[in-house]
């Protein structure tokens, strides 16, 4: 009994291994932790929101009082800081774009699943962003059909 019970517990011993599917530290924590500066909002269809006479599918390039920051910290803390966009409806499927006139600020906290860059706020509310390796950009898909709000960019400085 005593050699059965040996030979099960061997068994079960090399059986193991440390390779439980899970990794060590995610490679990407490096390239996420940082400052991020809005340099897209995308839009769909594109608008002359400045009234230049070229419509463009970016309301940053369009609204130079336009800007946001995200600093992204390495003890998984983040902090907003920008001017928002304010969209009202006009008629004929256009709107009128301009920047808010109070600065808005927000912070939470922060993880990375794969290329997922999750930022929590202090009320819970979860906003995900992508992150492009390549380029060093998070972009957030909104998907609005109106105002055509499609996604917004951040760069990493």
């Amino acid at each position: 009994m005593k050699r059965i019970f040996a030979l099960l517990i061997g068994v079960a011993l090399l059986g193991c291994s440390d390779d439980d599917g899970g990794s060590g530290p995610n490679p990407d924590l490096d390239l996420v932790i940082g400052t991020w500066n809005l340099t897209e909002l995308a839009i769909s269809p594109a608008q002359d929101i400045d009234e230049d006479g070229v419509p463009t599918t970016n309301v940053v390039e369009e609204l130079p009082c336009l800007s946001a920051r995200i600093e992204i910290r390495a003890d998984n803390t983040w902090t907003y800081s920008g001017v928002d966009v304010v969209v009202t409806t006009i008629t004929g499927g256009l709107f009128k774009f301009f920047c808010s006139e109070q600065p808005r600020t927000a912070g939470g906290n922060w993880d990375l699943q794969g290329n997922i860059v999750r930022l929590a706020d202090a009320t819970g509310n979860l906003t995900l962003f992508t992150l492009d390796r390549s380029e060093l950009t998070l972009t957030n898909i909104i998907g609005e059909n109106l105002p055509g709000l499609q996604a917004e960019v951040y760069t990493r400085q």
